[in-house]
């Protein structure tokens, strides 16, 4: 896992580029198994989110120490001297803020009201691209953009029975722009450092803010059985180092609206995941919406033509 070039060259890449595109499907993948692990923790949502992103620790490290030898020999010495700290620094801080809202939002709202406001995150990064980095949309990425939108709606089920705002819907707006201000400062990190910086430093800083919040809020904080170790583990190499790390490379390498449209796809993909492992049948709904969603994705192939 490597970005192939530096990102010195990344400006002068195309406005979508295949191994961007790759990349960022590759880590909605990932990020797709996320929920499927996280229920067969046995420790506090904060807890798990933490140790997802200890175990992730080791393998960045090496990741970073490979990437850094090859861009010209940059000791990790030199990690926080380097251009782009606050940037990598606070989308970590936004990360465990995103992780931690969301959670807290699970138990106080519908499932369909969380994963309508959270999702709303990509598309917020992009109306933020505009206008503090006049990024410059193209029509068919909006185009894409809005049937995503249409899919996640659909997909959501909010629609069914009107939406609606109580604490845990502001919880799920705060979880939801916690993760849009991911999206922007990752980017912004990007423009200075290579991705396994970024996703390092990021991790780092996410990791001390979710230990605040787990001895703030307490809970079962160990694993107390190998199948709980076993599922932290998981987190931490699939969905932390592949799906963060990988998306990492993507932001670097893609337009937000196309890294937006892609990052819309994930519910559904943990549906069909949860298909196969729980055996939870996926509804109309899902099925329309999800259609919809991965229709969206297509687009942007057409987009690099």
């Amino acid at each position: 896992m490597s970005d192939i070039t530096s990102t010195s060259r990344a400006a002068s890449l195309p406005v979508v580029d295949s191994v961007g595109l790759g990349a960022m499907i590759a880590a909605v993948l990932a990020i797709a198994w996320s929920p499927i692990l996280a229920r067969f923790s046995d420790v506090a949502p904060a807890a798990t989110a933490f140790w997802r992103l200890m175990f992730s620790l080791p393998v960045l490290v090496v990741w970073a120490r490979a990437e850094a030898g090859r861009a010209g020999g940059q000791p990790l010495a030199n990690l926080l001297s380097r251009p782009g700290l606050v940037a990598a620094v606070l989308a970590g801080i936004a990360f465990s803020g995103d992780l931690a809202f969301y959670h807290a939002a699970l138990p106080l709202t519908s499932v369909a009201n969380a994963s309508f406001i959270s999702n709303l995150a990509p598309v917020a990064s992009v109306v933020a691209g505009f206008v503090l980095l006049r990024d410059r949309i193209r029509p068919l990425v909006l185009l894409a953009l809005g049937v995503a939108l249409v899919g996640v709606v659909i997909t959501s089920g909010a629609y069914h029975g009107g939406f609606s705002m109580g604490r845990g819907d502001l919880l799920a707006t705060a979880a939801g722009f916690s993760y849009a201000f991911y999206l922007v400062a990752l980017r912004v990190a990007r423009s200075s450092r290579l991705a396994a910086d970024v996703t390092l430093v990021s991790t780092i800083a996410a990791a001390m803010g979710l230990l605040a919040i787990v001895l703030v809020e307490g809970g079962t904080f160990l694993p107390h059985t190998l199948q709980g170790w076993a599922v932290v583990v998981g987190l931490g190499l699939i969905c932390q180092v592949l799906g963060q790390g990988l998306s990492a490379v993507g932001i670097g390498r893609l337009p937000a609206g196309i890294v937006a449209i892609i990052l819309l796809s994930h519910p559904i993909l943990s549906a069909i995941i949860a298909y196969f492992v729980f055996g939870e049948a996926l509804s109309l709904d899902q099925l329309v919406g999800g259609l919809l969603i991965l229709g969206a994705v297509m687009m942007t192939r057409i987009n690099m033509k």
